[in-house]
């Protein structure tokens, strides 16, 4: 038996050799490849780092690869997370605080950094500049909020939800594992995925669906683009008048 209300809808059942390796893919090499990612995009270790295209292409590789697997294990394992709900008033509600909310977390995140701690974020080798890449982060913002909900909200849950007999546990342990894959961000910004990872988690719970907490994490996703873009230049602007916050 389960213990705790829960979306997608799990059952107790035993774990096979396809569901552990893809907990050791999500555990275990996704993290340690973003360890890896962060060494490579910042050219660390006297290596030049590679165009902004690349890597935002690299990425959105990433997040595709991470959609069809999950979406492999969900259907050979029967899993019910493709329930859909509707765009109904409670949705759209529950959708649109969650982005307010997700929105105020990310200014606050901002704000509470000091001006170096803002100047050595892994982000800044990843905003887009020029047409073409912008066009890349849309992408990425798009598969990203279908992969990773599928993954951490939807495929993730319900196989931990096996191990441990308790949905709420593997929630959390599944939003470790989403704060985890971002560790390139730093240890401050993985505490805020962590708890962005909750958010989302309530959302898919609330709705009774994962396609509205797709659409919050993709909407975050574009904006944080030129919100971080517009904090830099008004940074820059008040540095150079001497102005510190």
């Amino acid at each position: 038996m389960i213990i705790g209300i829960q979306f997608p809808p799990v059952t107790t059942r035993s774990v096979d050799i396809q569901s552990a390796v893809y907990v050791l893919l999500v555990l275990v090499i996704m993290p340690l490849a973003a360890v890896r990612s962060k060494a490579v995009v910042t050219g660390r270790g006297g290596h030049a780092p590679p165009e902004k295209w690349s890597v935002l292409l690299r990425a959105l590789i990433v997040q595709s690869l991470l959609f069809v697997v999950s979406y492999i294990v969900a259907r050979s394992h029967g899993m019910a997370i493709w329930s859909w709900t509707g765009l109904h008033f409670e949705n759209l509600t529950v959708g649109a605080g969650a982005l307010v909310l997700l929105l105020a977390a990310g200014s606050l995140s901002w704000h509470l950094r000091t001006p170096e701690e803002r100047r050595a974020l892994w982000m800044r080798h990843l905003l887009p500049v020029t047409s073409g890449q912008w066009g890349l982060w849309l992408l990425l913002s798009i598969a990203a909020g279908i992969a990773e909900e599928t993954a951490y909200r939807g495929v993730l849950v319900v196989i931990l939800s096996s191990v441990t007999a308790s949905f709420v546990v593997a929630a959390v342990l599944s939003a470790f594992a989403f704060a985890i894959v971002h560790y390139p961000q730093g240890a401050k910004s993985m505490g805020w995925v962590f708890a962005i990872g909750l958010v989302m988690q309530a959302v898919v719970a609330a709705t009774g669906t994962l396609y509205v907490a797709m659409g919050v994490h993709a909407l975050y996703d574009v904006t944080a683009a030129f919100r971080a873009l517009a904090w830099m230049k008004t940074e820059e602007a008040e540095s150079s008048f001497g102005v510190h916050p």
